[in-house]
């Protein structure tokens, strides 16, 4: 059921940035010089469609973050003669920097094996570990390479997944320390 929903995005995606699709006959409308664009089949597609699918993401663990910060702190900090952009640049966003990390993090670790979106909107010139493992193994049939790949893909998801860990516990060591 994930992977549909992953796949019936792409393809809207698809529908929309094609050369008929909404975006270029809006831009086509617009009479902007150069249209229509190539929106899809090459690097631009596939950061559209990927950025589209990790989105909720990294919002939801934002959310859970900027949630968790202490209102008080930024009252303290106004009732003190601070400005909006001290607040936010002293404060707010320091509390908030290891779960921008982390959602970041999070983000990039997902988009290493993901296959659908770059399978479907990306050109040849545009390969993704995910997409390289399968054309090794179903293709050019060199299982050996494609199992290399696959360690090398394992080995960066977990470096990833202790780089989150290590950011973390420093986030709840500072939240800690701020508390008290």
């Amino acid at each position: 059921p994930h992977f549909i929903s992953a796949l019936v995005r792409t393809y809207g995606w698809i529908i929309m940035l094609g050369d008929k699709g909404l975006v270029n006959e809006t831009l086509t409308n617009l009479s902007l010089p150069g249209t229509p664009y190539r929106l899809l089949y090459n690097e631009l597609g596939v950061v559209i469609g990927t950025t589209s699918m990790m989105l909720p993401y990294t919002v939801l663990l934002l959310y859970g973050v900027m949630r968790g910060v202490d209102r008080r702190l930024l009252a303290a900090a106004a009732s003190m003669g601070a400005g909006r952009v001290t607040i936010f640049s002293r404060i707010y966003l320091p509390l908030v920097a290891p779960g921008l990390a982390s959602a970041g993090l999070l983000s990039f670790i997902l988009s290493l094996g993901y296959y659908i979106t770059p399978a479907l909107m990306g050109g040849p010139n545009q390969t993704m570990i995910a997409t390289l493992i399968n054309q090794q193994v179903t293709k050019e049939n060199q299982w050996n390479q494609a199992a290399a790949q696959g360690v090398i893909l394992l080995l960066l998801t977990l470096a990833g997944l202790l780089l989150v860990k290590l950011v973390s516990s420093l986030g709840a060591s500072r939240k800690k320390r701020s508390a008290s």
